[in-house]
């Protein structure tokens, strides 16, 4: 076979995607002369070499030549309906190795600038603000359809993602240079412009990574985690049911690393069937799944996505909006959050137990003690084994980036103040979320103490303080001229660290605080109405009126989603949008809980805590720091670009929800449940301690007995408000033979609860 027959058997077979309405049948072998650019050009001698090499090498159908041709990207087809993706072969690139000659994959992005139209500008202006309802006339100009003239809810269609595989030895600026050359000439003939970007990061080759200290230490981590759950569990084995009282401190210890006594104590459903507030387990289980389902949608947008017109349409859509408003979801926990931690302190203080006082400093402590190490755990394996774990065309501008953050910022999440210093760069993205929790929890621990013990000056504290909280959104969006809500649009999508709704109102902690401090309130209606019940003719009809309200705030959202809705609402009412959604959302959750707490609803009482759903649930922590994990790993290992619909994000997102939910019960078993056991003995054991000094040992055997009993009783009420939080920590408050499961934060088991278990003991819970 001739060269010349070889030429053109080639560009029938590999130029696909260039249509006949904007390219010319030369322009067919368009890579061929990028490479011919690129040993014309003035690359270093290497790259010329290769690229030489490569030319006629192609032209005598050399198996390697014709592989890397291969693995290189035409024009896509479906640009006007968004498609801009062509991503060429990742692996086959990478995967030509002669020894002398080595693949190099380089993703470059084509930016088009389209001639304007005067006719086209005149259609912009006559169309319906309503996107939904827009069709373009099918005799305008293509350009118009293209290019993006400001329109937010619009995905980008005038920047082409394309790839080219060249000689190693080339630099991301010779492909730029050489790119640029060839597809100008092709521009040009479509009166356009183009500038072509070419990242050295998006420039890669086969790497072998080298093992460094931070992969020694995560993988020592885990292998002393692994060794300490087998001997807890090994020692479980052959452990006495009852004993654990006569062990040794030491046997105490490794028995709360044992698998089995955590596994038996998360699958234990038994004490949650008898409290009026077990139903929450299964509100969080699913709003931790909307959390998912909503991080799903938004990663697979923000990414190789073949119909983002699907996207464009659904923000239109009513039907849509429980996702694009799943930001919600989020305050569903803070308001969580406040209820449990009022209930469950409330209760501890309420209890019959004389001479016990509660200070909030070893909540504090043991509220960290508890949080802290799966967090910190999670945040090594981003510096360490997260960008070694795969590959992709977009690998190094998706998962290094995350490790790189952690790297650098990692010690303002054990600080808990990611969410206000270097949030642009901030370690877990949805990392902001924990300090926001700890921060109320350390301003309303005291603040429901205040309430317990001044009534009138705690109760006008917390109005006063939930009047700020609303004006905080209020003035911070007013002035800065944000968004009123978050609206997931590429803008953000594509950099939501930066974006500036995200970093100066969505993750700060003082702009966030409302719907904690109403699930405060509602708190104490609830403790202040719970010896009391709610006929049905009465508590249906405030279940009704809160499910109205919380739809009514979900779907509130179209509102903003139109084609001119965000920038057509002034500042004002942007401002007081933003300022009054979370609240009023908070509130009807709180007429919902108290409905069904207080009510006779039993429909929804059995359905929300249907026994299956309370394991899943006490997952929700561990869950809610790996599952951006799986869709980073998706994201940045994308080969090629993806066809969604509703159908397929569901059948995704379930497959996502079943592996994040397995890793995050393997982080509940060795990390989660033995360090909150952990916790717990050693405040336990630092009790005891003060108990002897000022009892002089109880007064005997019978005072030591009653002094165990108060102390257990205390510690059940502390390890459960000690983690009271939401996804970021209510879900870790699952005490498995040590404690209660109960929601409530504080329901002692009913055993404990007998007069024998007084101490005259003056016991402070301070460390």
């Amino acid at each position: 076979m001739t060269a010349e027959k070889t030429r053109l058997l080639f560009a029938a077979l590999f130029a696909c995607g260039l249509t006949c309405e904007f390219v010319s049948a030369q322009d067919f072998w368009s890579t061929v002369r990028v490479y011919e650019r690129l040993r014309d050009g003035s690359a270093e001698a290497e790259c010329r070499n290769h690229a030489n090499l490569l030319v006629k090498s192609i032209k005598n159908a050399t198996y390697w030549a014709v592989k890397m041709l291969d693995s290189s990207a035409n024009f896509p087809s479906g640009v006007l309906e968004g498609n801009v993706y062509n991503l060429g072969d990742f692996d086959e690139c990478l995967s030509v190795d002669t020894g002398h000659v080595r693949g190099r994959y380089c993703l470059a992005t084509l930016n088009l600038l389209g001639p304007a139209s005067p006719a086209s500008k005149e259609q912009q202006k006559s169309r319906p603000v309503h996107y939904a309802h827009r069709v373009p006339d099918p005799y305008t100009n293509a350009w118009d359809q293209i290019q993006n003239r400001g329109e937010r809810w619009r995905f980008s269609r005038d920047a082409i993602k394309l790839a080219v595989c060249v000689p190693k030895w080339c630099t991301s600026l010779d492909v730029q240079r050489a790119m640029l050359d060839v597809y100008s000439t092709i521009t040009a003939t479509m009166n356009a412009t183009l500038r072509v970007e070419v990242p050295e990061k998006l420039c890669q080759t086969k790497q072998n990574f080298e093992v460094s200290y931070l992969d020694v230490l995560f993988f020592a981590v885990i292998g002393i985690l692994t060794g300490t759950v087998t001997a807890g569990t090994i020692l479980d084995y052959g452990h006495k049911k009852g004993d654990l009282k006569v062990c040794s401190l030491w046997k105490q210890i490794l028995l709360c690393w044992s698998a089995r006594k955590n596994f038996m104590g998360l699958s234990n459903m038994e004490k949650e069937s008898d409290t009026d507030l077990n139903f929450l387990f299964g509100i969080r289980l699913f709003s931790i799944l909307l959390v998912i389902a909503c991080h799903k949608v938004g990663f697979t947008t923000a990414g190789p996505v073949k119909n983002p017109s699907f996207q464009e349409q659904s923000f239109s859509q009513l039907q849509y909006m429980p996702i694009l408003h799943g930001d919600l979801v989020v305050d569903t926990f803070f308001f969580l959050a406040g209820f449990l931690l009022t209930v469950g302190l409330l209760k501890a203080l309420r209890r019959p137990i004389s001479g016990v006082k509660v200070s909030v400093w070893p909540l504090y402590l043991f509220r960290y003690l508890r949080l802290t190490p799966a967090y910190m755990l999670t945040i090594l394996f981003y510096m360490s084994v997260l960008p070694k774990m795969g590959s992709g065309p977009l690998w190094p501008v998706t998962v290094v980036p995350e490790s790189e953050y952690c790297r650098d910022n990692w010690w303002l999440n054990a600080l808990y103040l990611n969410n206000y210093l270097h949030v642009e760069r901030s370690c877990i993205e949805q990392g902001w979320y924990i300090p926001c929790d700890m921060h109320m929890f350390v301003v309303c621990a005291p603040l429901v103490l205040l309430v317990h013990r001044r009534p009138r000056i705690g109760k006008a504290l917390l109005a006063a303080l939930t009047i700020v909280s609303i004006l905080a959104p209020f003035l911070t969006i007013w002035v800065r001229d944000t968004d009123a809500m978050l609206l997931f649009f590429l803008d953000f999508l594509s950099g939501s660290r930066v974006h500036p709704y995200f970093s100066a109102v969505y993750v700060k902690s003082h702009v966030r605080g409302s719907p904690y401090l109403i699930g405060v309130q509602i708190g104490l209606i609830y403790m202040s109405r719970r010896q009391t019940r709610l006929s049905k003719a009465n508590s249906l009809p405030l279940l009704l009126i809160g499910f109205a309200m919380a739809l009514a705030t979900t779907f509130s959202a179209a509102l903003f989603y139109g084609n001119e809705g965000a920038a057509a609402a002034s500042p004002a009412a942007r401002a007081l949008y933003g300022a009054l959604h979370r609240p009023v959302w908070a509130f009807a959750l709180g007429i919902i809980v108290l409905a069904i707490s207080l009510g006779r609803i039993g429909f929804m009482r059995k359905v929300l805590s249907w026994k299956p759903l309370v394991p899943l649930s006490k997952l929700s922590y561990g869950a809610f720091l790996v599952h951006v994990v799986i869709l980073w790993y998706t994201a940045g290992s994308a080969r090629e670009a993806t066809y969604n619909n509703t159908f397929i994000m569901i059948l995704k997102t379930m497959g996502d929800t079943v592996v994040t939910f397995g890793v995050a019960l393997l982080l509940y078993l060795s990390v989660e449940a033995p360090i909150r056991d952990m916790a717990k003995l050693a405040l336990s054991v630092r009790i005891k301690m003060q108990m002897d000094v000022d009892g002089g040992g109880g007064g005997g055997g019978g005072g030591e007995k009653k002094g165990e009993l108060a102390m257990e009783e205390m510690l059940n009420s502390t390890s459960e408000m000690a983690s009271n939080g939401g996804v970021s920590s209510s879900m870790a408050s699952n005490d498995s033979g040590l404690g209660s499961n109960d929601p409530s934060s504080a329901v002692v088991n009913a055993k404990h609860q007998r007069p024998d278990a007084r101490s005259q003991t003056d016991v402070v819970l301070t460390l």
